[in-house]
């Protein structure tokens, strides 16, 4: 054993005793790596890595699964009736965005292409999906959500209220979401065209129990939401009420595109 050898033993066993910042130093002059400078740095490394692979794993199991299913702009067919008449018409009300929330438009506004995705836990299923734009950065988002009223459980009629209660009836653009209550304001479904050439119907989803809405305008703004909701122009000399069905535009929307008898609109 020469004098080296016999100095790193010694080292190994009698700096036991010493304070942390001699044996430090004495081991690195028998040129031994301190244990916690040894392993801090490989530790660090492991750590950071477990993290990234953790993150990773996390946003594959939440992100959606989806494809492209169809792109159009939204419109509405508004099945109108005089009021104290029988005097009732249809007719196309256009959309687009405006100062950040969707208004109505004499004009066809913006494209959306519609995703169906794999349905998360309770949301609705079959043909669900989100409307984003077209460089994919934004969803569709309505400000609110109709669920069933736990409240009347037990009545033969399913009541729904509004969640959020308190808040303002629009439709934004917001951040693609991947569960809970923004993606429920974010899912949609898609219907089936009456007719070949036609454009598919449009419904405002989220969970299965969820009210399905329409989109629909009226004096608390523009929006997805029941029959009436958005309450009725009271302004107007003549009485009427208007019924909107929304559709994506992926073709024609006409009375023959809304009815199964088109002679006979509104019934």
């Amino acid at each position: 054993m020469n004098k080296y050898t016999e100095f790193r033993r010694d080292v190994g066993v009698a700096t036991g005793g010493l304070s942390s910042r001699w044996r430090t130093k004495l081991l690195k002059r028998a040129g031994q790596e301190p244990p916690a400078c040894r392993n801090t740095t490989r530790d660090m490394k492991t750590s950071t890595i477990a993290i990234l692979l953790a993150a990773a794993a996390l946003n594959t199991a939440n992100a959606l699964k989806c494809h492209k299913n169809a792109t159009g702009v939204l419109a509405t067919w508004e099945d109108t009736e005089i009021l104290d008449s029988h005097v009732g018409f249809g007719w196309t009300q256009y959309y687009h965005m405006k100062d950040g929330k969707l208004a109505t438009s004499n004009l066809p506004g913006e494209e959306y292409d519609f995703y169906i995705c794999e349905a998360p836990e309770k949301f609705y299923k079959g043909s669900g999906g989100v409307l984003k734009t077209k460089d994919g950065k934004k969803c569709l988002t309505n400000s609110f959500i109709r669920e069933q009223d736990p409240s009347h459980d037990g009545s033969h009629e399913i009541v729904y209220k509004q969640v959020p209660e308190n808040v303002e009836k629009k439709v934004t653009l917001e951040d693609c979401a991947e569960g809970g209550m923004e993606l429920r304001k974010q899912w949609f479904s898609l219907g089936y065209p009456e007719r070949k050439g036609c454009s598919v119907s449009l419904y405002k989803e989220g969970y299965e129990n969820d009210e399905p809405m329409d989109l629909s305008y009226g004096p608390q703004g523009v929006a997805f939401d029941k029959d009436g909701g958005l309450g009725y122009d009271k302004s107007d000399k003549v009485r009427y009420f208007h019924r909107s069905q929304s559709y994506l535009m992926t073709g024609n929307l006409d009375a023959t595109c809304v009815y199964k008898n088109p002679v006979e609109p509104g019934k």
